[in-house]
């Protein structure tokens, strides 16, 4: 088989890219132990859930919600929540965002969170909602909730 002179360029550049491909793809075994590692580090971390609750309350006439989330860590931490909340009302979508730092007591507390919206007020209805919670003592771990809910008067 004759290779024609045009070919032959495109024919090194995929042997190439196939070379390169295996070199840098990781053994089974490789991928294996850093799984294993990382279910490792999570071990005795601190934080152990974080929850959304299913219903905010809308305070001063949506200018503010308070978002329910529940919080369980194993020992006394610091935790940093972000509350994200996003609510469509017809072409428009409110949003908002809370960082806060909580002192978690090392067993499962319920707290609320203010968050308010960035141009339009809450209305009653559906929302969706994320909590993400970090904590980082002697091991760092972050767990995030995000579903559904209520927002009510």
């Amino acid at each position: 088989m004759k290779v024609r002179p045009f070919r032959l360029p495109l024919i090194v550049i995929g042997l190439i890219a196939a070379g390169a491909t295996l070199a840098y793809a990781p053994s089974a075994s490789a991928t294996t132990s850093s799984q294993q590692r990382a279910v490792a580090l999570s071990d005795g971390a601190p934080l152990t859930a974080v929850s959304l609750g299913g219903a905010a309350k809308i305070d001063a006439n949506g200018a503010a919600i308070h978002v329910p989330i529940t919080l369980t860590c194993s020992q006394p931490t610091q935790v940093d929540l972000t509350v994200k909340v996003a609510q469509a009302i017809g072409d428009t979508v409110r949003t908002g965002t809370t960082t806060r730092k909580v002192a978690c007591d090392g067993t499962t507390q319920r707290i609320r969170i203010a968050v308010t919206p960035v141009d339009r007020p809450y209305a009653p209805g559906v929302a969706f909602g994320t909590v993400t919670g970090n904590s980082c003592d002697a091991l760092c771990n972050s767990l995030t909730d995000e579903h559904r809910f209520d927002l009510a008067l």
